[in-house]
């Protein structure tokens, strides 16, 4: 039995061996910058951005479109450490990440201005370009070095003419658009914000989220069953991070003797995983506006507010519908409050809009209908006496009746099937909703 848990990356993966996946994003990446082309990489946290970065930086992952050194340099720059830095710091940084690249080159640029100014740093890439030596500058975390309030339009329109002296091209790394992450409308006007192609960074296909828990399992003696990969892939989505933390939970879990063959180990391995996943999900919920959290609740608005869900990967597109990346993400929206709704699974009911939806499908309901399914859903799981819910749907109008609930309810199942088993009969008292069995 393997000691170490093969799982255990939280953070950027810094050893190639561990690099996984990406194959048609780096080709891209790499033909734009061989042309000289500015790139613009976007993608919500722990996606993978700071490893991706991290790989291109690889010589050998660069050789094979001539972009290894001695040919190009590639120079990585933290932006965490500059998100307050004064704009004299910043080219210090960079000066001293070219310098470093040109020593592991072996490139000869002379004498170096020990002050680090821009002046110091032009007149190295000027000696670079001269021995047709090419850059490439990464700038990971970018969004701090955009909003810092130390850097003036006069910093960025700096940055854009070495693209036109020295070839200079950038690779930034952003959670969001570069038009979304600066603050200052003066900032954004600048001509280095005009220079770049935006590509963004998102899920693993099914392929390479399956290749990912297969491989990290091969210098162990422990293997996931098929049942048990499309659980997990279910689970946590082909997201890298979040396959991350459940392969590490199923790991620790057979090495611990568990079977994980029936659904209460499944259910309390998921439980674990989403212990874990939760600080994230939440920080991608608390990011999110009033308007994009109501979106994601139904999985249905504006295109435009899709899209911008699509990019952060929590919705993605599959046969003309729009679905929850995982299962744990729908679950945690489930359990949040959400301004004009409610929800019950499977139920969500809009309302204002008087809509209602049932794991993603919009169901068709009458008025009347509407109201007994709204009343039931604000207690789920409790008894709802029926004199509620006739007064629910006709008020304190009287009418002699007994069996008109029992006949808007046998309506009401026939219409949200296959949910129908979900309303259930409390002989007597009334009605609750609650999973059948």
């Amino acid at each position: 039995m393997s000691i170490s848990n093969p799982f255990f990356h939280r953070g950027a993966i810094r050893r190639a061996t561990y690099f996984h996946g990406r194959s048609a994003e780096i080709d891209q990446i790499l033909g734009l910058l061989r042309n000289g082309q500015s790139v613009s990489l976007i993608g919500p946290r722990r996606i993978g951005k700071s490893s991706l970065l991290i790989h291109l930086c690889r010589a050998e992952v660069r050789s094979r479109l001539n972009l290894e050194p001695p040919h190009t340099l590639f120079v990585l720059l933290d932006c965490q450490e500059l998100g307050g830095s004064p704009p004299e710091e910043v080219y210090e940084a960079l000066l001293t990440g070219l310098l470093d690249a040109c020593e592991e080159a072996g490139l000869d640029v002379g004498e170096v201005d020990p002050d680090g100014n821009y002046r110091a740093l032009d007149r190295i890439l000027r000696a670079v370009h001269r021995q047709k030596v090419s850059i490439v500058v990464l700038l990971d975390e970018f969004e701090l070095l955009a909003a810092n309030e130390h850097l003036t339009p006069y910093f960025f329109a700096r940055l854009r003419g070495l693209t036109t002296k020295y070839g200079l091209a950038y690779l930034t790394a952003s959670q969001r658009p570069l038009f979304a992450i600066t603050a200052e409308e003066e900032i954004l006007s600048s001509p280095f914000f005009n220079i770049f192609v935006t590509l963004p960074l998102g899920l693993f296909t099914h392929e390479e989220a399956m290749s990912l828990l297969q491989n990290r399992l091969k210098q162990t003696n422990v293997s996931f069953s098929e049942k048990l990969t499309d659980h997990l892939i279910n689970l946590v989505g082909p997201h890298p991070f979040f396959l991350h933390v459940a392969g590490y939970h199923a790991y620790q879990a057979l090495s611990q003797g568990q079977t994980l063959d029936n659904e209460e180990d499944l259910m309390r391995l998921d439980g674990s995983i989403e212990m874990e996943a939760s600080s994230h999900i939440s920080y991608l919920w608390l990011n999110l506006t009033p308007d994009e959290r109501h979106t994601l609740a139904i999985a249905d608005g504006p295109i435009d507010s899709m899209r911008q869900l699509e990019q952060q990967c929590l919705l993605w597109y599959d046969n003309n519908e729009y679905h929850y990346t995982s299962e744990i993400l729908r679950r945690f929206v489930r359990r949040q409050d959400v301004e004009g709704l409610i929800q019950a699974t499977p139920f969500v009911i809009d309302q204002l809009r008087h809509q209602v939806w049932a794991n993603g499908q919009e169901m068709n309901l009458t008025t009347s209908q509407f109201s007994i399914l709204v009343r039931l859903c604000q207690q789920p799981g409790q008894v709802v006496h029926g004199d509620d819910l006739e007064t629910a749907v006709w008020g304190d109008v009287l009418v002699d009746d007994p069996d008109r609930l029992k006949t808007l309810i046998k309506r009401l199942r026939r219409a949200i099937e296959p949910y129908g088993n979900w309303i259930v009969s409390e002989r007597g008292v009334g009605y609750s909703l609650r999973p059948p069995g």
